[in-house]
């Protein structure tokens, strides 16, 4: 059975926002229940994946999204509608006011719905293998590399923070990882951001607590309305 969790958030993260920690059983079958809570689009997608393991991580952890926003928004879980920007991310079709968003690694999901602004999660498991020096190229910009350890920890840690601020924009987040830099800040949240573009000095990135051998960190930017399609 999956368990979910409210997840106590930073204090200065603004009111309104909510963040949710799926606990998976990626042994059992998929839950029939939460298939069919999902749009005939959602089933198609998840049943797409190769594994059954990343089955049930997209099946288990939309159900979970369609379940909490149901509550805030007082209606079947099943009849939510949702629309996209041009780069994928969704929305709830008919209410932009709430924002959430989503991420999945090993036996976690994390959900983060906000009524505050835009809002980017992720997660990532310290015991994933990885080249780091080859990835810091691409990842990091060079006022980071300069700036961030590379030790594999602290690498997976800067490197949600980063995909967390991409994903609260609602932008492609290979095309945009040179775009920023992210960088430890002095202030009330965990990192500031350095960008020629002013939309990106309203976003504020803050690391959250999961639980051991993972990292998560969770963005929130003012919401500004985005070109949607269906």
């Amino acid at each position: 059975m999956n368990n979910i969790q409210q997840l106590t958030l930073p204090t200065t993260i603004p009111s309104g926002v909510e963040a949710w920690l799926l606990k998976l059983d990626l042994q059992l079958p998929m839950s029939n229940s939460d298939f069919l809570l999902l749009s005939e689009v959602e089933r198609v997608r998840a049943m797409s994946l190769q594994t059954h393991a990343d089955q049930v991580r997209s099946v288990a952890t939309r159900a979970a999204l369609r379940r909490l926003i149901a509550t805030k928004v007082e209606t079947s879980a099943n009849e939510l509608r949702f629309i996209t920007n041009q780069y994928g991310k969704p929305y709830l079709q008919g209410n932009l006011s709430l924002d959430f968003n989503v991420s999945h690694a090993g036996e976690y999901a994390l959900i983060a719905i906000s009524t505050t602004g835009q809002v980017g999660v992720d997660i990532e498991n310290y015991e994933r293998q990885m080249d780091v020096s080859a990835l810091a190229e691409y990842v990091f910009t060079h006022i980071e590399r300069q700036s961030a350890s590379l030790s594999n920890g602290d690498f997976i840690k800067h490197w949600v923070a980063k995909e967390s601020a991409l994903k609260a924009i609602g932008i492609g987040i290979s095309e945009h990882l040179q775009t920023i830099s992210l960088l430890p800040s002095n202030g009330n949240v965990d990192y500031r951001i350095e960008s020629d573009s002013l939309e990106w000095s309203e976003i504020k990135v803050w690391s959250i607590e999961v639980p051991n051998y993972y990292a998560a960190a969770l963005a929130v930017k003012s919401i500004k309305p985005f070109s949607m399609v269906a």
